[in-house]
């Protein structure tokens, strides 16, 4: 059986969103964020408004696109999913979002923070959630749910971002206040944590 062959036409239309979508991310990344329009990312494209809307015809189809895209061009971590990878997440997350400062801090402040953060921000929370259901069953469910939700909090870019740029902090300092947060949240409903090797 033979695999199919994408036609011309198919790459140069994959070719084209992918310009497209560069070019918002890289205005996100490098200008203001008022400049994220159809009419600033066709300029920074070098293509027409009309090529954009022939991809994403309306406005919110484009705005998902780009929040798909910026998820993607953070390479976040995956989920965590032993106790040892949520110890080891604010490091790895907070390494991603130093490797895009740029674009994290405009799409903090941009319409994309909410498609962005209901995306993978929201199964992070799960996964999170199910880590304290197996590892704090004695602890009552309200007591997990305050737990999970102080852990959520610090493992976000926006915590992230207040911690760096608010405070003022360094790198180091930024992870190592998010790790002593998360570590006091999971002993606080009786988790037992590793020692470290």
């Amino acid at each position: 059986m033979s695999t199919p062959v994408s036609t011309l036409s198919q790459r140069h239309s994959d070719l084209t969103e992918g310009l497209i979508l560069a070019a918002a991310i890289d205005l996100l990344e490098h200008s203001s964020v008022g400049e994220l329009t159809v009419g600033g990312v066709a300029e920074r494209a070098n293509i027409s408004s009309r090529t954009i809307f022939r991809y994403f015809p309306t406005r919110d189809e484009f705005l998902g696109a780009i929040a798909a895209e910026a998820i993607r061009s953070m390479d976040l971590p995956p989920h965590p999913a032993t106790l040892e990878e949520l110890l080891d997440m604010p490091r790895a997350l907070y390494r991603a979002f130093e490797a895009r400062t740029g674009l994290v801090k405009a799409a903090l402040h941009s319409e994309l923070f909410d498609r962005i953060r209901s995306a993978p921000a929201q199964q992070r929370w799960l996964a999170v959630g199910q880590l304290l259901d197996q590892h704090a069953p004695k602890a009552t469910p309200r007591a997990r749910k305050l737990a999970t939700a102080n852990i959520r909090f610090f493992l976000s870019a926006t915590t992230w971002h207040y911690y760096r740029f608010y405070f003022g902090f360094s790198s180091s300092e930024t992870v190592a206040a998010a790790e002593t947060a998360i570590r006091q949240a999971l002993t606080g409903v009786g988790v037992k944590i590793p020692t470290a090797k």
